[in-house]
């Protein structure tokens, strides 16, 4: 079967639906080209994947960038992380948030997510929402916190490349979408791929770590998935539940292979609603 695809990896069968090669295509073309918008963004990226970097040299680069350094100043001190008003120098910010925190916000300003389309509103509400609950069940399931919080924070990443790739048809879609869902299905008829699989190819386009990328493939996958993707899922659907009470929610049990019920899902939801809505204001002020 014929396929079209760039450097993302993003690809759609020769039996796509008219327009999806086309839409897919841009995609391609726009990962390779966003570094281009952001270049303070993208060397931050490729740093915080170098081996040899440290958080003094990845401090000096944000300073380069002041909106980008401005929103992990302000991340470092809040009271999620515990050191309100004690973090003034960049390099000590970046150790307090981590690595990938710092890479998913430099991913995020590369996308253009400091000024969100009208058609993704709510999107930071949601992710952030997505990555304090990744990161709540992080321990219970075996994995690191922070990159739980990083790939939380990018799974809607994939919105916001739809959106500028396809500007007319894919907001009518989240508009015409009762939940999460019927967008995905949406999406699926449509591109043959789901937001989160396009986001997990933007993650292995600019280098991320394979496992966090690998990850984020598998959460909307049905069946067993990695406890990172497992984390992910069960931010996504607490964020939903958040986010939409009517919507008919997806039993925990079911998501997490068992690891997590429906009970323990909705009583962190108070808590973690009101963690991300503090951080939701430090990201976008």
């Amino acid at each position: 079967m014929s396929t079209a695809s760039g450097a993302s990896g993003v690809t759609a069968t020769s039996t796509s639906p008219p327009g999806a090669v086309e839409v897919l295509g841009r995609i391609s073309a726009a990962l390779d080209d966003l570094p281009a918008h952001r270049p303070v963004a993208a060397r931050v990226v490729a740093e915080a994947d170098d081996q040899a970097s440290d958080a003094a040299s990845l401090g000096r680069t944000l300073g380069f960038d002041p909106a980008l350094l401005a929103k992990v100043l302000r991340l470092a001190n809040s009271a999620y992380f515990g050191l309100s008003g004690r973090v003034s120098r960049p390099a000590f910010a970046v150790t307090v948030v981590g690595f990938s925190t710092v890479r998913s916000l430099a991913v995020s300003a590369m996308a253009g997510l400091d000024d969100v389309p009208e058609a993704l509103a709510g999107f930071w509400d949601r992710s952030v929402l997505t990555a304090v609950a990744a990161a709540e069940f992080a321990p219970r399931l075996g994995c690191a916190a922070p990159e739980a919080f990083s790939v939380g924070l990018l799974a809607r990443l994939g919105q916001a490349l739809l959106v500028r790739c396809d500007p007319v048809e894919y907001p009518r879609m989240i508009a015409e979408s009762a939940d999460r869902e019927e967008l995905l299905a949406a999406e699926n008829r449509r591109y043959g791929a789901t937001h989160t699989r396009v986001s997990a190819e933007a993650l292995a386009a600019w280098a991320f770590p394979e496992d966090l990328a690998h990850a984020l493939s598998q959460v909307d996958r049905p069946g067993w998935a990695t406890p990172l993707a497992t984390c992910v899922r069960l931010g996504l659907e607490l964020s939903e539940r958040a986010t939409d009470p009517a919507r008919a929610p997806q039993p925990a049990e079911q998501l997490s292979a068992g690891h997590v019920r429906d009970a323990e899902l909705d009583a962190v939801r108070a808590g973690v609603t009101r963690t991300a809505a503090e951080l939701v204001q430090l990201l976008t002020s």
